[in-house]
């Protein structure tokens, strides 16, 4: 069976499906009365958030500009998660430049909001610049419903709100941060007698990818940088410059770690001549989208995980988190 389609692409499609209401702050028209309009540059104040550092902050009254805002991750759970939002402007383009700072609600009792915690979010945007979305890294230490504000900035001084509604989940089917990786044997090159068509889709292999299999490598004493993707088969084009960036990062860092990379379908070089089955790896992990990228520490433990595009500074602030033996 083929691996279910990604919700990454929804929002890029014109069948957006929010999660919660947008609140742009337009002010109602009524035939009776034409006041005077709002400005599209919004005055703004700066405050000290509980983190110590300083804010800016929208006016939700004042906002003139309209976004939609959709969730990147297919699930958030408790502990560490990477927060990502897409924003889509009024006609359903996607925003690639905006200042983004968020605020995070508790809803526990949806009818009274409390206002936990306010972050700044980070740009990014993939190598080619065709999808970008805006990020915090955030620990949950609660299960249950949450909401988010999205203030936005935009490039030509409009600024807009929008609220939307997530849950963050006790248990999950996919390994999360703090649990044991599976000790699965991957398929190394050795096992394919070094025809490494068998083992990646990627059009430039990276032989250092496939010199160990993912249960050795968790003996072995060092952390991995384990990828599950498919370059020529991705369903939301970011398996191929996922592939890249590790590809590019495992010289700097191939003392240190292991690196192990895993397609997402067996069968290669022509998964569809089998049925494209899906990899033992992907069952193992409790996965149905891709591509996904976990840091394992060197005792076997997962302290990091990422769905979907990430950049190289993404990764190396990670990896910087490790300790490192002489």
């Amino acid at each position: 069976m083929n691996l279910p389609r990604l919700s990454f692409l929804l929002f890029l499609s014109s069948t957006i499906i929010l999660i919660a209401c947008s609140r742009s702050g337009t002010p109602a028209v009524t035939p009776a009365a034409f006041e005077t309009p709002l400005s599209n540059r919004v005055e703004q104040h700066v405050e000290t958030a509980g983190d110590g550092h300083p804010h800016e902050h929208v006016n939700p009254e004042s906002a003139t500009g309209q976004i939609q805002v959709t969730l990147v991750a297919s699930e958030l759970v408790l502990g560490l998660n990477r927060f990502a939002v897409g924003l889509l402007d009024a006609e359903g383009q996607m925003i690639h430049q905006a200042d983004v700072h968020f605020h995070y609600f508790d809803l526990s009792n949806e009818q009274e909001p409390l206002l936990e915690v306010e972050a700044d979010a980070t740009r990014l945007s993939m190598p080619d610049n065709s999808v970008t979305i805006f990020a915090h890294e955030r620990t949950f230490e609660r299960a249950g419903p949450w909401g988010v504000e999205v203030q936005a900035v935009l490039p030509d001084g409009q600024t807009a709100v929008s609220r939307i509604g997530f849950q963050v989940v006790a248990d999950s089917v996919t390994i999360t941060p703090g649990e044991q990786a599976p000790a699965v044997d991957t398929p190394t090159a050795a096992d394919v007698d070094n025809d490494l068509s068998r083992l990646t889709s990627a059009p430039q292999p990276n032989p250092a990818f496939y010199e160990i299999s993912l249960a050795d490598a968790l003996q072995n004493g060092k952390p991995t940088i384990f990828l599950l993707a498919t370059p020529a088969y991705c369903q939301t084009r970011f398996c191929g410059p996922d592939y890249e960036i590790i590809s590019e990062l495992q010289p700097k860092y191939a003392d240190a770690f292991n690196f192990i990379h895993v397609e997402v379908y067996e069968g290669l070089p022509d998964p569809a001549a089998s049925g494209w089955p899906v990899a033992p790896a992907m069952a193992a992990f409790g996965l149905t989208s891709e591509p996904w990228l976990f840091l394992i520490d060197a005792s076997g433990v997962v302290v990091y995980r990422v769905e979907g595009f990430f950049t190289p500074e993404e990764v190396e602030r990670q990896l910087q988190m490790f300790p490192v033996s002489d």
